[in-house]
């Protein structure tokens, strides 16, 4: 027979067979009770506990464990935060360096990203000069698609096609003079330009007219002038500076005018000007006439006069 205590006897912690009925067992579960959820359709729904063991680890939740660790992690760093804008409060660190110590790597990453956009601005100069917008665009200005001078609306040439002293059939020409060169110079599409291969006229203002092969909607013209390191005066005195252009479909019809543009010496040797697009017309004849130029007051020189658009399909 087991012994029993009377005290725990006597506090009725055995029934009338004599058998304990009070455990203090401990148990790491919990007893859920059955509970009763109501939905918008009225319907209800009975959700049994079925697990007795409901203990947070690692290998049961992993998010649970993940979460901690953001908690802490968010918790450190604005304690961190706090503690650093504090100590510049009571020990007198001027704002601005507590600023500088957040926007250092900020201003690294914009001081890289602007010598980037500095280094890509120089590669599309260096493209552009080797590799000019008018070459990635059709010319009809050229000889070889049709297109023609209009001597009577066009300035003579410097110095013009007037021989010095002819003896036994042969042109002498004054050292000093230029050789004569005909605006035809400017629809062959030379490329390089070199010294001396362009169609010069006396003073700062002249003109040159062309008729196209066909009609065409004109969007761009390119002006072209060799640049000072070419030149062998190293000057570019004699480029054109400000110009306008015109069109017309006949050649009995008013001109009308497509813009006024200025050629930078400083720029790329062969520059290229878009037409504003309330200008934009079907053209067959162009004119470029020519207001002024960077300093010489003896001639002008034009290297390469090029129009660009589409093909009008439309018949004139």
């Amino acid at each position: 027979m087991l012994k029993r205590s009377s005290r725990l006897q006597s506090n009725g912690y055995y029934n009338s067979t004599g058998e304990p009925v009070i455990s203090y067992k401990e148990r790491l579960y919990g007893v859920f009770k059955r509970r009763r959820f109501h939905f918008r359709n009225g319907e209800e729904r009975h959700f049994e506990h079925d697990l007795e063991h409901k203990i947070c680890t690692s290998d049961a939740e992993p998010g649970c464990g993940s979460t901690k660790r953001k908690t802490f992690l968010l918790i450190f760093l604005v304690f961190s935060f706090g503690l650093l804008f504090s100590l510049a409060v009571f020990t007198g660190i001027s704002s601005v360096i507590v600023t500088k110590i957040f926007t250092t790597s900020s201003k690294q990453a914009w001081k890289q990203l602007e010598e980037l956009q500095s280094e890509l601005a120089s590669l599309k100069e260096k493209i552009d000069f080797l590799v000019p917008v008018a070459d990635r665009m059709p010319n009809f200005a050229l000889e070889s698609l049709g297109a023609r001078i209009i001597y009577d609306k066009t300035s003579e040439s410097y110095p013009p096609d007037k021989p010095v002293l002819r003896i036994f059939g042969f042109t002498l020409i004054c050292p000093n003079q230029r050789p004569y060169r005909s605006p035809r110079i400017l629809l062959e599409g030379r490329a390089p330009m070199l010294p001396g291969q362009c169609w010069a006229f006396g003073g700062s203002q002249g003109q040159i007219s062309i008729e196209l092969a066909q009609y065409i909607t004109i969007s761009h013209v390119s002006l072209g002038h060799i640049p000072q390191m070419l030149s062998p005066y190293l000057t570019v005195s004699s480029a054109p500076r400000k110009f306008s252009v015109f069109g017309n479909q006949h050649a009995e019809d008013p001109v009308i005018y497509l813009g006024t543009f200025q050629y930078n010496p400083k720029g790329g040797p062969l520059q290229t000007f878009k037409i504003a697009e309330s200008n934009i017309s079907v053209v067959k004849y162009v004119t470029l006439r020519i207001h002024d130029n960077w300093g010489n007051s003896q001639y002008s020189c034009i290297y390469s006069f090029r129009v660009h658009g589409k093909l009008a399909w439309h018949e004139h």
